[in-house]
């Protein structure tokens, strides 16, 4: 057993669909991202507060820099992935209006 295999098993039982999946998992990654996005940038003030030189403070400045560029591209590939999925593959299931409502 590989450590994919739980995901894949999540998969295979979710519930509500392949739509109702990947909604889901797109909250989840972007929940997960802001939180580690945040955790990253406080990581960097403690870094900077103890840098024990300018150099090594603008060392450290510049990596975090990279670290926070490389959350946004990720941020950004995984929502185009989904947009253009979404595109590709519209909801199949047309709105209706609810009965009750005029």
């Amino acid at each position: 057993m590989d450590e994919a295999t739980p995901y894949r098993s999540a998969l295979l039982v979710a519930s509500g669909g392949r739509d109702a999946l990947v909604h889901q998992l797109t909250a989840e990654t972007d929940a997960l991202l802001e939180h580690l996005e945040g955790t990253v940038a406080r990581l960097a003030l403690a870094h900077r507060a103890g840098a024990p030189d300018t150099e090594t403070r603008l060392t450290d400045d510049d990596a975090f820099v990279w670290v926070q560029q490389s959350i946004e591209d990720i941020a950004a590939t995984l929502r185009g992935l989904v947009l253009e999925r979404s595109r590709e593959h519209p909801a199949e299931t047309p709105l209706h209006a609810c009965p009750d409502r005029a």
